[in-house]
């Protein structure tokens, strides 16, 4: 197979979509230059490549990645996406939905999970942690955590009620999560929005 096709196959599974690509060119093509990028391509360089001009791209690719991971983990506002291809984005949305569907469960864990996704713990986590640079674990307690600040802010429920609708056992473990993660306390963060929001 050609690269670009070696390309597509890499970028339409759900084990190597998240891994960047970048292709190199014999020349400046740009009927090669749009087919790379369709392919699902992160990059696209033309030969002859300069060892120092590949390491920043490739250092751009992963610090762009970094910061796109970071902002959602440390954002309180409704979960956005992070990916890189259609199947990440295939995934993405999937696990999504099955995290939703469940998240009053205080029992959602990996193992439910890995179950309701079709795949084995190891690759589940894998996945996870490469995309959201999180564990399942991490995961499934950040999107409670930002469903909580969304019923906190476009909602009048008691924050212990948010709590049992985040799928959190207690509100002090849920006081707590909200604290470590977002730096402020439910309470606060709802007195805050609520009056923001009258303004």
């Amino acid at each position: 197979m050609d690269r670009f096709e070696l390309c597509s196959q890499l970028k339409s599974g759900v084990h190597y979509s998240h891994i960047p690509i970048v292709l190199l060119s014999d020349g400046n093509d740009l009927q090669e230059r749009i087919e790379a990028l369709r392919r699902g391509a992160d990059a696209y360089m033309e030969k002859p490549v300069l060892p120092e001009h590949l390491r920043v791209q490739i250092k751009d690719l992963l610090t762009n990645r970094i910061k796109i991971k970071e902002s959602f983990s440390h954002s309180p506002l409704p979960m956005g996406t992070m990916v890189y291809s259609k199947s990440d984005e295939n995934f993405a949305a999937k696990l999504n939905d099955f995290i939703f569907n469940n998240i009053e469960n205080p029992g959602l864990n990996i193992g439910l999970l890995a179950r309701l996704m079709n795949m084995s713990r190891p690759t589940l986590y894998r996945k996870i942690k490469y995309l959201a640079a999180l564990t399942p674990t991490e995961l499934i307690t950040m999107v409670r955590l930002k469903r909580a600040a969304e019923l906190l802010t476009v909602s009048d429920y008691r924050v212990v009620e948010v709590a049992i609708m985040a799928g959190f056992n207690s509100q002090n473990s849920f006081d707590k999560a909200f604290l470590k993660q977002f730096k402020i306390t439910p309470t606060r963060f709802q007195k805050l929005k609520n009056s923001s929001n009258k303004e």
